[in-house]
């Protein structure tokens, strides 16, 4: 009898979360795709000093969790969320969430003009733009590989890596 009960509520329930309106009154959804994401250009500050201050700060947060969705130093932090939150905390920089959409706010630039604070991205599931780190220097990048691991240092030529190497994009104006 308990089954029963259990069953019926059950498809009650999701009965009422499959409730639509009429597809009139439906707004378009948008894909990603069409998602246009604001061009973000830093002015405010030379590269030279945001590249410091970018640096340390992300090279603060290594062993930091990864937790996909995370933006924070309590909870964790996926790829994207800490970039944000390095760009937000050091250069009060508002950046896009998605990898995707901080490959389309970015400035394309070349992997040989990559400077310190820069982005790199790469291809690990399947998406051009679905993994993001802050480039440090010396071949190397600082981000949140994956959920059996923390926030850590890799070099761009690492086999991994350097296979799913999809770009590199800066905020800055040069």
């Amino acid at each position: 009898m308990l089954r029963l009960s259990c069953c019926i509520l059950l498809t009650i329930a999701l009965a009422a979360c499959s409730s639509s309106t009429p597809p009139a009154a439906k707004s378009p959804a948008k894909t990603r795709s069409q998602t246009i994401a604001k061009t973000v250009r830093i002015t405010h500050i030379d590269h030279a000093t945001a590249s410091s201050e970018l640096m340390l700060q992300s090279m603060s947060l290594i062993g930091t969790p990864y937790r996909f969705g995370g933006s924070n130093r309590s909870t964790g932090f996926d790829c994207s969320g800490m970039v944000q939150f390095v760009y937000r905390e050091t250069l009060n920089v508002s950046l896009p969430r998605t990898a995707h959409d901080m490959a389309a706010a970015g400035k394309v630039i070349n992997k040989n003009q990559l400077q310190v604070g820069d982005l790199v991205f790469f291809n690990t599931n399947g998406k051009k733009f679905s993994h993001v780190g802050l480039y440090i220097g010396e071949n190397r990048f600082i981000h949140a590989p994956s959920r059996k691991s923390s926030i850590k240092i890799n070099y761009l030529s690492d086999k991994y890596y350097a296979s799913r190497f999809t770009g590199a994009r800066t905020f800055f104006v040069k």
